[in-house]
């Protein structure tokens, strides 16, 4: 009896020594990942950073470096271009078209719709441009939350365009969470205003 329970218990130890192991080897294989960066379903990986201001990274900073969404794997030649290559960014273009959302919400709201109506509109009436969408919060929460939440609000404003007819081949989002506020205060009149999505327009060099 003794000797089999002893070859159970060593059996057991070697079991466990190989789960451990293959656990420590998946951890350290995934270490490399952004873990804000939030995948586009049904497209490739995020890019990786390219080090420059005109091909988007997806490193993550608490001031200037965005975590960034894009599509990778089904850009349009004309867009595809636009990421790898200098181009123009016109940040006025949709000023007056900045998306609002509530508190800890990523919901876009019946009273911004018709701005992202308008964004849809000059998209299908230029072919060679492309967008970038930046997701934004207000100070409250955890840095890493904020990130996430700031992606979920660029993504959704990505998904209403894509339904009203824009190629999503063409836009890229990133969050700059709430490193990025447009109002410094710290009461509700400064937080409503900085949580939002802005629209960078990006066109090909004249």
């Amino acid at each position: 009896m003794f000797p089999i329970h002893d070859h159970q218990m060593n059996r057991s130890k070697v079991i466990s020594a190989i789960i451990g192991l293959a656990v420590a080897i998946a951890v350290s294989g995934c270490k490399h990942r952004s873990p804000n960066t939030t995948p586009i379903p049904g497209y490739g990986a995020p890019r990786g950073d390219q080090g420059n201001t005109t091909s988007p990274g997806t490193g993550i900073g608490p001031d200037t470096t965005p975590s960034v969404s894009q599509n990778q794997a089904g850009l349009t030649a004309s867009a595809d271009g636009l990421w790898n290559h200098p181009h123009k960014e016109d940040r006025e273009k949709f000023a007056a078209d900045t998306v609002y959302f509530d508190f800890d919400s990523a919901t876009i709201k019946k009273s911004e719709e018709s701005k992202l109506q308008e964004i849809a509109n000059y998209f299908k009436s230029n072919s060679s441009d492309a967008l970038t969408i930046e997701g934004n919060c207000d100070e409250r929460g955890t840095e890493k939350y904020n990130l996430s939440l700031g992606d979920r609000r660029a993504l959704a404003a990505r998904e209403y365009l894509a339904q009203l007819g824009v190629d999503p081949a063409r836009i890229h989002t990133v969050t700059y969470g709430a490193s990025r506020p447009v109002d410094p205060g710290h009461n509700e009149s400064a937080w409503k205003k900085n949580r939002r999505d802005d629209f960078i327009l990006l066109q090909p060099p004249q």
